[in-house]
């Protein structure tokens, strides 16, 4: 039976699947990932302040203010990450597989904190999850071992760690007992100082304009950070806080986010041509039959 709740999660996924393509267009247009990610969190903070405005999102428990600054750094880090592999070569398709390895490093995290046991099943998991991710790079053996690998690689793939503990320290603060919008709102207002901290921090390294650079927005680039912030942050954080456990179990709304990477693709060749080889996107569709199976939907 579809319900509202089946309606919500589409339109996350949509919201979702146009992140990178958002960040394509304003890195095309002179926007630095840098600038992205703060811009996207200013606009949106105020937003999401009205959205979760009845659910008491200052209460926080000065116990817990050193673990939002660490939600905070890990979520900043996750989203600079993610936007600056665009800056660095790394193609739509690769960024997202390599995101979407996200399960393999929520497993081995809880394999290593011993909150799961080592089982056949998850390692065989986890190393399909990696042969998938190792595909889709486009790289070599001898890529590998000569350490000839792309930095926007390395960033996609940072991001999928960045992910899996960004993921891991949400479920902490929801066993803290604090609600959706608390999380949202205060991971945001809490990132954005540590953005401009890295920020700072990067330009006494690099000064390549497209990922720590800063430029006053023109109209057509206020619009994209709005289209940004709006449509791929604010839509599908609100849907997903409206969604109802009781119409909807977690593993088909984890199935119907997949969604957002196939888009992800879809939406790469239709506004930039962006085409891969046959080979990586098999390596792409492993990394996500992997996640699947770890939904335990198969």
């Amino acid at each position: 039976m579809i319900t509202k709740s089946h309606g919500f999660v589409l339109l996350a996924a949509l919201g979702m699947s146009f992140i990178l393509i958002h960040s394509t267009f304003l890195k095309n247009f002179g926007v630095s990932s840098l600038e992205q990610v703060l811009f996207r969190m200013s606009i949106s903070l105020p937003l999401l302040f009205l959205i979760f405005r009845g659910e008491k999102l200052f209460s926080i428990k000065k116990s817990d203010v050193l673990f939002f600054l660490s939600i905070g750094l890990v979520f900043s880090v996750f989203l600079f990450s993610a936007l600056s592999s665009l800056v660095f070569g790394a193609t739509i398709a690769v960024a997202v597989a390599l995101i979407c390895t996200q399960p393999i490093f929520t497993a081995l995290i809880s394999i290593i904190i011993g909150k799961e046991k080592i089982r056949m099943a998850k390692v065989l998991l986890i190393f399909i999850g990696t042969v998938g991710a190792f595909i889709a790079t486009g790289l070599t053996l001898s890529d590998i071992v000569n350490l000839n690998i792309n930095l926007g690689i390395a960033f996609a793939l940072s991001s999928g760690l960045f992910y899996a503990l960004y993921l891991s320290l949400k479920r902490v603060a929801k066993k803290r007992k604090y609600s959706s919008g608390q999380i949202t709102f205060n991971t945001f207002l809490f990132a954005i100082p540590w953005v401009a901290f890295i920020g700072v921090l990067l330009r006494n390294f690099s000064d390549n304009p497209l990922f720590v650079g800063l430029v006053v927005p023109n109209l057509y680039q206020w619009l994209l950070l709005f289209s940004f912030a709006i449509f791929s942050t604010i839509l599908p954080y609100a849907s997903l806080n409206f969604v109802n456990p009781k119409e909807i179990d977690p593993t088909t709304e984890g199935l119907l986010l997949l969604l957002d990477p196939v888009l992800h693709n879809l939406w790469a060749v239709v506004f930039f041509q962006q085409l891969v080889s046959p080979l990586q996107y098999m390596g792409v569709f492993l990394v996500l039959l992997v996640a699947a199976v770890n939904l335990k939907i198969l």
